[in-house]
């Protein structure tokens, strides 16, 4: 059984797709966070996870608080914290991994790698860290004879996996390059829809998006609002869509 040493433990075991975890019991460590005798802990291969597929942080948090308090109350009544304190940690144990770093989570954590995450990977780390994001451009001066174009930071806030549309599979070519399944210009009453290809060919629709600055609103009005998207169309002979001007980064 292997085990994850740091400040976000719940976290990286729902990443790492784990269907069993485990409590440990562990004295303070005087230097470092995370690093004192382990006491006691759940025997290897651990509990299950109850539903590892569609389980957040706070649904694990409530099934190991109460182990975790049962441990301690064990210990303490054993008295496993008097010295000379025996270390009861899987490293007596032969056939384990190593242990893993589960650092802390950061904003970058939730930024999408759309070149190398399939939409399992996105799934899961949106199920497990909360709304992801993405970089794009946007037309910050549209007003002037030549538009400026400047970096914005997209928050992708409700998305889901869809049938591909007929005619639209020229646009999986490039993960990450959103469109909408309209012709330029686009009527903001026409409630088209605001699509995107992951690296593994998955269509995903982005219901809801909030670009930096702007509030959140349904995909196509804050691609609209925020003049992201292209000024031409892509005629597939079924439909017409238009795309935005650069792939989300």
């Amino acid at each position: 059984m292997s085990s994850f040493r740091g400040p976000a433990p719940l976290h990286h075991t729902l990443l790492a797709g784990r269907t069993k975890t485990g409590v440990t019991l562990q004295t303070l460590h005087v230097k470092h966070f995370d690093h004192g005798v382990i006491l006691q802990q759940t025997p290897a291969p651990g509990f299950e996870i109850p539903n590892p597929d569609t389980c957040t942080v706070p649904e694990l948090l409530n099934i190991v608080a109460p182990k975790g308090a049962e441990i301690l109350l064990d210990g303490i009544r054993k008295g496993l914290f008097v010295p000379p304190i025996e270390d009861a940690g899987w490293r007596a144990s032969q056939g384990d991994e190593p242990l893993i770093h589960a650092a802390k989570i950061k904003p970058e954590d939730r930024h999408i790698d759309w070149v190398n995450w399939t939409w399992k990977d996105i799934n899961r780390r949106n199920r497990v860290l909360g709304p992801l994001w993405s970089k794009t451009l946007a037309v910050s001066d549209p007003t002037s004879g030549n538009p400026l174009f400047q970096q914005r930071r997209v928050i992708l806030s409700e998305m889901e996996e869809v049938d591909t549309l007929k005619g639209c599979e020229a646009f999986s070519l490039i993960p990450g390059l959103p469109f909408v399944d309209s012709a330029h210009p686009i009527d903001r009453q026409q409630g088209k829809g605001l699509y995107v290809f992951t690296r593994d060919g998955k269509l995903i629709q982005i219901h809801q998006m909030k670009v930096e600055g702007e509030q959140n609103a349904d995909g196509v009005r804050a691609a609209l609002k925020a003049r992201m998207l292209s000024d031409r169309t892509f005629h597939s002979g079924a439909a017409d869509f238009t795309p935005f001007h650069n792939p989300l980064q």
